[in-house]
């Protein structure tokens, strides 16, 4: 890491933390993998929808990336003892496994920490939404087996449809999993106006940039004791406004964090 991002997180009375996707667990070659492919073809033919949620969940969870979880580590160590809130587009939960803190946290994407039932239907939970760790250790323990069966699945106990997990890529997705959270955020960020203020962009690129790299710009911009940093393998470019307060390192924001610790 360099000297220069070291010293601006030392010197920062607060710090924004903005995750994007290069930080996400991809799961696109689960399909070509000898456990998971059967599996995922098994529920593309019961009609995809929550079943092929369920099949990621078991990998991330059973199988969680250790680069990625050794930069959350790096991230933590970082971060100890300062005034922080993170924002993440990632679904993969794995920031939650870390030894950051949770209550500084919005993941406006969701993930797979609750269950939600699609259309108007209220799941039969608060604000439509459904904790329950017993359905998800249900889920794992059944799919250990090797066995994909809908009919063993966690259903809603209104309609009695299958449940699918609260995230943006579910039909109907339900906002008020992450609202709370955003609102804490919202108001911890009225708070660095005028602050010495460091600004962690990590792999935040083009999807979803109205969640985090527009308005991190607009913080960078009307904060005069803003520093910025933007870290993206392809997309880390800095708007003529922020040259003066930005520095852009074209990086993969992972390996980034990782290459003091190697």
């Amino acid at each position: 890491m360099t000297r220069e991002v070291m010293e601006a997180v030392e010197e920062a009375q607060l710090l924004l933390v903005g995750i994007g996707t290069e930080w996400e667990t991809p799961v696109d070659g689960l399909k070509e993998d000898p456990f998971y492919g059967p599996l995922l073809l098994q529920a593309g033919r019961a009609g995809g929808g929550p079943l092929e949620q369920y099949v990621q969940f078991h990998c991330l969870r059973r199988h969680p990336d250790p680069r990625r979880m050794a930069a959350y580590g790096k991230l933590e160590r970082l971060l100890a003892g300062k005034n922080y809130f993170i924002v993440s587009l990632c679904r993969d939960d794995l920031i939650f496994e870390s030894g950051l803190d949770a209550d500084r946290i919005v993941t406006p994407c969701g993930g797979f920490r609750a269950f939600q039932c699609a259309g108007s239907c209220e799941g039969g939970g608060e604000k439509g939404l459904l904790r329950d760790e017993d359905a998800m250790e249900s889920i794992l323990s059944r799919i250990d087996e090797g066995a994909l069966d809908p009919e063993a699945f966690p259903r809603c106990p209104s309609c009695g449809k299958p449940l699918w997990f609260n995230q943006i890529s579910s039909p109907d997705y339900r906002e008020e999993g992450y609202l709370p959270q955003w609102n804490l955020y919202t108001k911890w960020l009225q708070g660095t106006l005028n602050r010495e203020l460091c600004i962690l962009e990590l792999g935040a690129g083009m999807q979803f940039p109205q969640i985090i790299r527009f308005p991190f710009e607009k913080v960078a911009y009307f904060n005069r004791k803003a520093r910025f940093f933007r870290i993206h393998s392809r997309l880390y470019q800095l708007t003529e406004e922020l040259r003066e307060k930005g520095v852009s390192i074209a990086e993969n924001s992972v390996d980034f964090l990782l290459e003091e610790s190697e």
